[in-house]
């Protein structure tokens, strides 16, 4: 009668085999996660945009979940380990939960910021990943700066004593166009922006940016914009063209009355619109065009950045590096 094998006489072939169980899990751990750490200026919103190209709400639940070990995502500092799905895992399918842009995320800000949601109540301070809507306005108050990033990489930045509303951004579907097109229009009523617009599926969007008395248009270029105190406006384009447009109505308060006139007691009438003459600028790169506060612009004319400014500008030239640097 054949003996029975020994008790436990393949232990060791087992106890091997499990040792190299976590060594399995853990690279395939790795390999389902890319590991990014975290700079100076860094939030969640602004890594998944140069990781996947996106951000949303969807998504953030998603960081969330593989950053469990992160307090709070929208709270993180310079050499904190945030782990991002690969871009082609099967679960959870990231281009699933990408859907037409009608938010601007806010990626970056250093010192006071504020917004509102559509434009009503008080102003509040803003935290990092905010998703904005239409309608909502943000604001950079004394050594301010805020960064916002549409769907297709567009950006939108804000220097100190700045105030932006964004009063249109969609995805327009057009039967006629093989691919959708975005629609987007910001008021900068004061301070500065830099706006970089990028194609999206290869067709140039369609991004206004309106001052006190004028209006650009472009589709695909970098430029900053500068409205002072009185509505004087100053266009610069670094790259692209930028078309800048004027007329139509311009609100100033009217008194109506006649040379030497000494008015006696009576009501004070509001503003009354003053039609300007319609006028359409070009600006070609390294141009700017200055439009004055009765809403006459100059003509297109080379310019050279100098001190503070051209620190802005090298500043939102070197985020726009960064922002490109990894798909």
């Amino acid at each position: 009668m054949p003996h029975p094998p020994p008790p436990f006489r393949n232990r060791r072939l087992v106890v091997t085999s499990l040792l190299f169980l976590p060594l399995i899990f853990s690279a395939s751990t790795q390999l389902a996660h890319k590991k990014l750490i975290v700079r100076r200026g860094d939030t969640a919103s602004y890594l998944a945009i140069r990781y996947y190209g996106f951000f949303n709400d969807s998504l953030f639940a998603v960081l969330k979940k593989a950053n469990a070990h992160i307090a709070d995502l929208n709270r993180i500092f310079p050499g904190d380990s945030l782990l991002f799905p690969v871009r082609a895992t099967a679960e959870p399918q990231l281009e699933q939960l990408r859907t037409p842009a009608s938010q601007a995320v806010l990626t970056f800000y250093e010192g006071a910021v504020k917004y509102r949601r559509g434009g009503k109540g008080d102003f509040i301070p803003v935290q990092a990943n905010l998703l904005l809507n239409p309608n909502d306005e943000i604001q950079t108050l004394d050594k301010a700066r805020a960064e916002l990033v549409l769907d297709n990489r567009s950006v939108i930045r804000l220097a100190a004593h700045s105030h932006l509303k964004i009063t249109k951004l969609v995805r327009a579907e057009k039967p006629d166009t093989p691919a959708p097109v975005m629609q987007a229009q910001f008021d900068l009523s004061l301070g500065s922006l830099w706006t970089r617009v990028n194609k999206l599926f290869n067709r140039p969007p369609k991004v206004d940016v309106k001052f006190p008395t004028a209006i650009a248009g472009v589709q695909g270029t970098i430029y900053r914009a500068t409205v002072a105190a009185d509505s004087v406006t100053n266009v610069r384009v670094y790259e692209g063209a930028v078309e800048v447009r004027g007329g139509g109505a311009l609100f100033r308060p009217q008194t109506g009355l006649r040379p030497g006139q000494v008015p006696g007691p009576q009501q004070v009438p509001g503003p009354q619109p003053v039609t300007l003459e319609t006028w359409t600028k070009l600006v070609q790169a390294q141009q700017q065009v200055v439009i004055g506060k009765d809403g006459r612009p100059s003509e297109p004319n080379r310019f050279t950045d100098q001190r503070a400014e051209l620190d802005w500008v090298r500043w939102n030239q070197q985020r726009d590096l960064d922002l490109d640097a990894e798909r």
